[in-house]
């Protein structure tokens, strides 16, 4: 039996769009799979036509109905009777060419209206089919695609506002995506050869399975766990996935605890860990207190292992133009100028400086940066030069 969904010659029309229609079995597998409904533009114009149709009715009505009656009366009540009798008698010629005239007149508007909504309805699905081709497209992964305006009005123009903000915003966080593999592969070679290069060396009986082996190997699957826990939270905080609980925090109170959570390990590496506050008391500031503790953590940390034994590294408080403002100085490695604007990006090394020794994941800074940002605040740098120290300030505004 021919004609079924199985025949190749059985073809079958489908709209795609754009009043273009493509005929071929595909579009019999789809009208049978699931029905097609009626088209934006076809709604509009049908329920334009059916509100045409039913004004054109009721203005009919009124004028052959009403319209003569009322005529006739008024000329009574105007002292024209004998008028009004002559046009009495002449009703069926008044109805004919009222119906005559609300026909022409109607069909007129009716031609007029209909060509309006039609140029209207045809905007509107254009407008429509781009935003649907555009978020297709998104949906393919390109993400640089943006819409333009529809001149359409605010709700059309919101829309477009809306859909170019995701695009952006996915195209942002398949760039860090891109660049956070690339990244993390780079990084994770390193310890992989030497995992990779002891265990072979124990296969082959080279190299012995002792307690240093031992070391080594563990410290080389510490060092991927490390990295791995870094990455995904230098990703949420850039991707603005990390959940702030800000509340009025007293800023003293967040130094006093950094200095006190690192000063065993100041102590260990014979670097002086020191506080500075300021003699006036300063009013509590809007933050995520685990957050900014986090931050400055990192920090200290930071200068901990890049100032040699004998070293000073020194966590301040001060107030500034109305600005909360912290700083971790040292007086240890420093960094180049020519690396300041770049020490913040993920597993930059600074040649022997920061960030460069295997203590580090490299992503301490970067994860900072991204923290401060998230509330609001900023993170810089600055150093003399190489062996002059260095200074983070972290700038929070009350708000």
């Amino acid at each position: 039996m021919t004609g079924g969904p199985a025949d190749p010659h059985h073809r079958m029309a489908k709209f795609r769009g754009d009043d273009v229609w493509e005929w071929g079995p595909e579009a019999a597998d789809a009208d049978e799979s699931e029905p097609r409904s009626m088209s934006l533009t076809a709604r509009l114009l049908f329920v334009q036509a059916i509100v045409l149709v039913v004004a054109l009715a009721v203005v009919a009505a009124t004028s052959l109905l009403l319209g003569p009656t009322m005529y006739i009366n008024e000329l009574f009540r105007q002292g024209h009777g004998r008028a009004a009798r002559a046009i009495f008698q002449l009703d069926d010629v008044f109805r004919d060419v009222s119906l005559l005239s609300v026909t022409i007149g109607g069909l007129t508007a009716m031609v007029i209206a209909t060509s309006v909504s039609f140029l209207i309805t045809r905007r509107i699905r254009h407008s429509i089919s781009e935003v649907g081709r555009a978020a297709t497209r998104v949906a393919s992964g390109e993400y640089d695609v943006r819409l333009e305006p529809s001149q359409l009005g605010s709700e059309f123009d919101d829309l477009t506002e809306s859909f170019n903000d995701m695009a952006a915003k996915l195209n942002a966080i398949d760039q860090t995506r891109r660049q956070m593999l690339a990244d993390l592969a780079h990084e994770m070679r390193t310890p992989l050869a030497n995992l990779k290069g002891h265990l072979e060396g124990i296969e082959d009986g080279i190299v012995n399975l002792d307690d240093r082996t031992s070391g080594i190997l563990a410290g080389q699957i510490s060092r991927l766990e490390h990295l791995a826990q870094d990455m995904r939270s230098l990703t949420q905080a850039e991707e603005g996935m990390v959940h702030l609980r800000p509340d009025k925090q007293n800023p003293a109170d967040v130094v006093v605890d950094v200095v006190a959570a690192a000063q065993q390990l100041a102590t260990s590496r014979n670097v002086e860990l020191a506080a500075t506050m300021p003699s006036a008391f300063l009013a509590p500031v809007l933050m995520d207190r685990a957050r900014m503790e986090q931050v400055l953590s990192n920090l200290v940390d930071n200068a901990l292992r890049h100032t040699p034994a004998g070293g000073r590294v020194t966590v301040g408080l001060a107030e500034s133009e109305g600005d909360v403002v912290f700083t971790v100085t040292d007086t240890g490695d420093g960094i180049p100028p020519e690396d300041l604007g770049r020490i913040f990006m993920r597993f930059y090394r600074v040649g022997e400086g920061r960030e460069a020794r295997p203590a580090g994941s490299g992503l301490g800074l970067a994860i900072s940066k991204a923290l401060v940002q998230a509330q609001g605040g900023t993170l810089t740098a600055a150093s003399s030069g190489p062996g002059q120290g260095s200074e983070f300030t972290v700038r929070l505004a009350r708000r």
